[in-house]
Formats: C-alpha cells, structure tokens, sequence
C-alpha cells in the first residue's frame, strides 16, 4: 500500500472510530435515562409511520428528542463528531484527487519531502547577503499573501553566496508555518527521483515519488541547473511537475546560478515559458544589488 492510500484508510478508519464510539455513547446514555429512551422510542415510531406513509409527528418526535438531550448535557457533536475535513468530510477524496488533508499528512509524515532546513524568516533576513537583502520585503509580501498570490512562481536567478537558498527555505518554512503543505528538493534530488521512478517499473504507484511535488502547496527546487541532463528523465519530468503547477498555479520557488537565458538554452522553450510567464512569476536576478527582471 502506498503513502497516500495508506493516509486516507488512516482518515477513513479514524472517522470510523469516531462515529462508533459517538454511537456507543448515544446508547449509553439511552440506557442510562428513561426519559430519553421514551423520546427516542417515539422518534422511531414516527420515523415508521413516516416510511410507511402514514400521518406521522416526525419533526414534532425529532424536537422532543433533541430536547430531551439537551437537558441531560447531551451534546450533538457528542454523538456525531463533525469531521475534521469540511472538504472531503474525512473521506479522503475531493474533486476526484487525494484531498490536500492527505496531501498534507503524507509530506509531514515523510522527512525526504523536506531537503533544505527548516529556516527562520526574521532571522535569515538580519544575516543575508546585501545581494538579496531588499528582496526579503518582496519575499514576505509573497508569504503574507500565500495562499491567494497574483504571481504563485517566485524565481530566484543569481551567482552562488547571493543567499537565494536561505531565502528559499526561509519562504518554504513560513509556509509551512501557515499550514501549507510544503516539499523542497535540491535539482539533484529530483533528478534522482525522475530516475527512481523511470528505471524502477515495479514502484506501486506514481503517487508516492511525484504527487508530493504536483499537489503540495507550495514546491521549492533549489539549485536548478545544477543536476544531471540524463536523457528522457530530466527535461521530461522537470516539465511534467513545472507544466502541471502552472496550469493549476500551484505556489513554487525555484533557485538557480543559471542566466534567464542560459535557462532557456538548457531546458528549452516549453520549461522556460512557464517558469518565466509574466503573468504567473516574479522573477529575479541577485547580483551586487537587485534587479528584477520581471513580474
């Protein structure tokens, strides 16, 4: 079984729970008050009467009931938990995809989803680099308005010890502290997850090695150009993940030494598009000072 399966039997079979044990109280304390065992017997009988066809005094038998229990202290959240879930009412599934619930409980539950250190935004801020010093305003207009940004790309282009990957990881901890489901990877290991999943056909399911990077909140890859080109995996896989999170404007903070040029000679139009797309991304370049590129 794999990690999202497995996620939604742990919701599916914790609401289970829930419901039984609301239901072993419900009889308990039907067992425990005469009074509400008659309102509950008449409740019943009218609920027949109703099924059948009959005259009945359903609604009249239901407020007596709920009456009764609230005299005794005997809270409907008691005897049915609402769900924790408003949006897939703990069932796992939303619009025919895992719900981002266990989207979320499977990226927190599984520390490779989580390459860069975990980094204190005020922090990074007092010690960056002047190079990227004045970005951290932009940076924390971009958390500030997470999850509804105009711009969801955040792309950081610049030579090494500007602090783009502090900066990144600042941004993708803040997320997190918003309650947004997060993964960061460096270029090096998504390569090596595109290779996992390309040479390994016995893998159960695609879900457990990309749906983390296409569905989560927000995607950080550090160091992009800094991998290995290997042939049918790299491209292939980095547009599947960039072209999916652009047409669904998914949050996602790419850093790079690469020029927006040398971008584009190394990955192509279809890949450089998206993430340069002027109406989706903030683009920057950290040199001695800012200077920003677009967006």
């Amino acid at each position: 079984m794999n990690d999202y399966k497995y996620a939604v039997k742990q919701i599916t079979d914790a609401r289970r729970a829930e419901l039984d044990a609301g239901l072993q109280r419900w009889r308990d304390a039907l067992a425990a008050y005469p009074q509400l065992a008659k309102a509950h017997a008449e409740y019943q009988r009218q609920a027949i009467e109703k099924a059948q066809g009959k005259p009945n005094s359903l609604d009249a038998a239901r407020e007596k009931l709920y009456a009764a229990a609230k005299k005794l202290g005997i809270r409907k959240e008691l005897i049915t938990p609402p769900c924790k879930c408003e949006k897939c009412n703990d069932t796992g599934y939303a619009d025919g995809r895992y719900c981002s619930c266990v989207i979320k409980r499977v990226i927190s539950a599984n520390a490779h989803n989580l390459v860069l250190p975990q980094t204190d935004f005020t922090a990074a801020k007092k010690t960056a680099p002047k190079a990227i010093a004045k970005l951290y305003a932009t940076a924390q207009k971009y958390i500030d308005d997470f999850p509804n940004n105009a711009k969801p790309f955040f792309i950081m282009f610049g030579s090494s010890g500007t602090g783009k990957t502090v900066l990144a990881s600042a941004i993708a901890t803040a997320v997190m502290q918003k309650g947004g489901a997060v993964v960061t990877v460096s270029a090096f290991d998504f390569v090596k997850r595109a290779k996992e999943y390309h040479t390994q056909f016995a893998i159960d399911d695609y879900t457990d090695l990309f749906t983390p990077m296409l569905d989560c909140d927000l995607l950080c890859i550090d160091d992009l150009g800094t991998e290995t080109l290997l042939k049918n995996v790299t491209r292939e896989y980095l547009y599947t993940v960039i072209n999916e999170r652009w047409l669904r404007k998914k949050h996602t903070v790419i850093t790079t030494n690469l020029t927006a040029e040398s971008l584009l000679a190394r990955y192509g139009e279809a890949i450089a598009s998206r993430l340069m797309d002027k109406n989706t991304s903030g683009c920057y370049l950290l040199v001695a000072a800012n200077k920003r590129l677009s967006g």
